[in-house]
């Protein structure tokens, strides 16, 4: 079987089960645990509770095994998932047939997969009980999340999966995605380095200038970091980590070997705060993360916290950059 017809098998978990139903506020699950779901032999995890109609389709390709690229909602899924090179973006006009598995997106405000070419269905998370974007956890109407016929909404256009690997090359839990850094491309090559060290991964290769470290879709924690400015004279980098059961530290002076954060306690970095001086005149230093039921957070300036805070959630991966 397919990573990608897992991904549908996994869909169709989400739209007909009453555990899973609407709402824009707890989107990624209720974090109190997971639903095990055997596809063609393989148990998967997908986490409990509600979706909206992005990160429903997102959680079940990730717990497929297929990397969407940090993807979070309707207005960068083209882009993340294009990106990650496992999806291919055919406009509306072009004429290309959807196939099981494929994702019909309004880059505005819905998406939803599709389950059939012969017939055209869809299935879609699409409204709350309420008639609003929150109601009571699960599925109360059966309609909430549900399969339909093909509809118009109007889509932009198609999302189409190109990713050809099979279920049966994942390791560790049976279906789960391999863990793995996708950096993807640098937004400069100003020279500010930097690398995660991530929960049963260790030490994960270098990247820099706004590539990603860690890992997206995988649950695993990022536990320390490193950042090397040693091509960049005259920067200076104070650092704030918020870790498990640690809370705030502060680490000054950045220098290439300093751990911020820690290594063989299984302490997760919950937030981080980056403080810079002696930027070239007219450059910012800007960073965001991507936090285990969130994803990624926008991009802010140095002097400004990222991740969260009492909320227990891990900080699974970062990306930092100078402006060009």
């Amino acid at each position: 079987m397919l990573k990608k017809q897992a991904a549908v098998e996994l869909m169709k978990h989400l739209v007909n089960h009453n555990w899973h139903g609407y709402s824009q506020y707890s989107r990624w699950g209720d974090g109190e645990g997971t639903c095990d779901v055997v596809v063609d032999g393989k148990t998967y995890k997908v986490k409990q509770g509600d979706r909206d109609c992005s990160s429903a389709i997102i959680s079940a390709y990730e717990a497929a095994g297929i990397s969407c690229g940090g993807a979070t909602y309707t207005g960068n899924m083209r882009a993340c998932m294009c990106a990650a090179g496992n999806f291919r973006w055919h406009p509306m006009s072009s004429g290309y047939i959807a196939q099981a598995g494929d994702i019909y997106l309004n880059e505005a405000c819905h998406t939803a997969m599709c389950l059939s070419a012969q017939p055209d269905l869809l299935m879609e998370f699409s409204i709350s009980e309420t008639g609003g974007i929150d109601g009571a956890e699960g599925d109360q109407t059966g309609w909430e999340s549900h399969t339909c016929a093909y509809y118009n909404y109007p889509w932009d256009g198609i999302l189409e999966c190109i990713n050809t690997e099979s279920t049966s090359g994942a390791s560790g839990t049976a279906g789960s995605k391999k863990p793995k850094q996708i950096p993807g491309n640098a937004a400069n090559n100003h020279g500010l380095y930097y690398r995660t060290h991530v929960q049963d991964l260790g030490w994960l290769d270098p990247v820099h200038d706004g590539q990603v470290s860690g890992t997206t879709g995988c649950g695993k924690q990022v536990e320390a970091l490193k950042i090397d400015t040693r091509k960049l004279p005259g920067v200076a980098l104070n650092v704030k980590a918020h870790i498990q059961d640690i809370g705030w530290k502060l680490y000054k002076n950045i220098r290439h070997d300093i751990v911020i954060g820690t290594v063989g306690k299984n302490k997760r970095i919950e937030a981080i705060e980056i403080e810079a001086s002696g930027l070239p005149a007219g450059k910012k230093l800007l960073y965001r993360t991507h936090s285990a039921n969130v994803g990624w957070t926008g991009w802010i300036e140095a002097g400004f916290t990222t991740g969260s805070v009492g909320m227990k959630r891990a900080i699974e991966a970062i990306q930092i950059k100078i402006t060009p």
